[in-house]
């Protein structure tokens, strides 16, 4: 009977303490790599529709200092 009653306290114990655990350590951490892989790509979206929006205003024949500014624009450095 004490047999029985350690492996209860046992189940028990270990019951209320790997959730938790398996919550804040495997869990977590995937879901926060998702968002940051989807932050990721939003950010090259942005990037990539900003540098066709540039491309554009060039076509269209605006002078440099009008036209949009992409985030990733580096000026030349002469």
């Amino acid at each position: 009977m004490a047999s029985v009653a350690r492996a209860g306290a046992i189940g028990l114990l270990s019951g209320l303490a790997l959730p938790p655990l398996l919550t804040r350590f495997l869990l977590v951490p995937s879901i926060r790599q998702q968002k940051v892989d989807e932050i990721r790509h939003l950010k090259y979206q942005i990037d990539y529709m900003g540098w066709h929006v540039r491309e554009l205003e060039e076509i269209k024949g605006y002078k440099e200092e009008d036209t949009y500014v992409p985030i990733t624009f580096v000026p030349n450095a002469t």
